[in-house]
């Protein structure tokens, strides 16, 4: 699954079959509950973190202020012996799924509210939408369901048959839909598939139906000449009006235009392997850490620089303002640290040698989850001053954060998913 070294293939029973055609005994792709039925309303607030990490480009942006103080509110169980995802939040709900394939909800005091269950592991967190929570699954489904009560609307396979294969001790699609999902107004995007030479499926969905509005089934295969495209390895994102995510290999970010799915990456006659990444889902241990490049209002840049495989960092810095004109240096997107060039002197930089597993950064103040290099035994949550680098409070957690694991409501409220199957609520003092 790292797609790098020798790569060994065989021919499956019936290659076409297997790539373009359902069996007789596959579910259909797409099952419905009844939509007639009607979904009741959930009070979201605009302010609430309801995909991952706050909004549809991954930035971690909160739009309300960090609390000045928290104090440790309520723990649940979500899962055990299996990783969690991170939370989202919509109005009374907190939503979050796990490793075993199950989505739950929460409300703000830890009861558990409803429970609904997938065939597969579930990598990346819901996303809330038109009362609906979403979710990628893979067993190589998307779901729907209501979020007041959990009621299953209806799924829809993304890849082309129901074909399951071992993955580290695991039965799971050979199309998982391992990213996540995404929202943009009416349509739900997701994309399955592991390598590219196995086919690579982009779709976008109806949110209220689940039927198939657009796809790009093609981009596994962008130069026949030698065999190159499009694989899956990193979370669906929306940047620019584009449907991103890392594609490893040749390509280093996968782009297809939103209202389309056309793949809009120039295809390359080329072999080799420029790209390397460690997608979160098969290699948590080392695709855990999370990258910050946020810029403040006076033009001063936070930044935090992360390998995809979470050997190397620079630590976290405020940057000076570049001057008029200048643009923004390059960062390769798994592998932020090449930049190339002697970088400014830092207004200040964390001496401390933490390592991010998430954050929630505003103007002022960086909320973030962390340990100290080599030790995950003294994990935190922490809030730091932006405009010094000062710790502002600091609280300890029993566990590590999970990879963009943290999510704050309109009131301040925070909430924090642990690698032990921990979720912890924090009430601003």
């Amino acid at each position: 699954l790292s797609l790098y070294g020798n790569i060994g293939l065989r021919p499956g029973d019936d290659a076409t079959e297997v790539t373009t055609v359902a069996a007789a005994g596959d579910e259909p792709r797409l099952v419905t509950g009844d939509l007639d039925a009607a979904v009741a309303a959930i009070d979201v607030h605009p302010d609430d973190w309801t995909t991952y990490r706050g909004n549809n480009d991954r930035t971690d942006i909160s739009k309300v202020a960090i609390p000045g103080d928290v104090e440790l509110a309520w723990t649940a169980d979500v899962c055990s012996d299996v990783l969690p995802t991170a939370p989202v939040i919509a109005g009374s709900l907190v939503v979050i799924a796990d490793r075993t394939g199950t989505v739950q909800a929460f409300d703000h005091a830890g009861n558990s509210i409803w429970q609904a269950h997938t065939a597969g592991p579930i990598y990346y967190p819901p996303a809330v939408a038109h009362n609906r929570v979403y979710v990628g699954s893979a067993d190589g489904r998307v779901y729907a369901y209501a979020a007041a009560d959990g009621r299953f609307l209806w799924s829809y396979r993304v890849g082309p048959k129901d074909y399951w294969i071992p993955i580290y001790d695991r039965l799971l699609s050979a199309w998982p839909v391992a990213g996540g999902v995404v929202v943009d107004g009416d349509t739900v995007y997701a994309a399955a598939g592991i390598t590219h030479y196995d086919g690579t499926h982009v779709v976008g969905l109806d949110a209220i139906t689940g039927e198939l509005k657009i796809s790009n089934t093609t981009s596994g295969t962008l130069e026949r000449e030698v065999n190159n495209g499009i694989s899956l390895q990193g979370d669906l994102t929306i940047v620019d009006g584009e449907l991103r995510f890392l594609a490893g290999g040749v390509y280093e970010t996968a782009r297809y235009d939103l209202k389309t799915l056309e793949c809009l990456n120039t295809p390359k006659a080329q072999v080799t392997s420029q790209f390397r990444t460690a997608f979160y889902p098969y290699y948590p241990a080392y695709g855990k850490y999370v990258s910050l490049d946020y810029q403040c209002g006076d033009g001063c840049q936070l930044s935090h620089d992360a390998s995809y495989e979470g050997s190397q960092f620079v630590n976290l810095s405020r940057q000076p303002a570049l001057p008029p004109g200048t643009p923004m240096p390059y960062k390769e997107a798994a592998r932020w640290i090449r930049r190339g060039g002697e970088a400014p002197k830092p207004v200040w930089r964390d001496q401390s040698n933490r390592r991010f597993t998430s954050f929630a950064v505003t103007d002022n103040t960086l909320l973030a989850t962390a340990h100290p290099d080599g030790d995950e035994s003294d994990s935190f949550i922490v809030s730091i001053n932006t405009s010094d680098g000062s710790d502002n409070w600091r609280k300890p957690l029993p566990a590590l954060a999970v990879k963009g694991g943290t999510s704050i409501d309109h009131n301040g409220r925070m909430y924090v998913a642990l690698e032990n199957g921990k979720l912890l609520c924090f009430d601003p003092k």
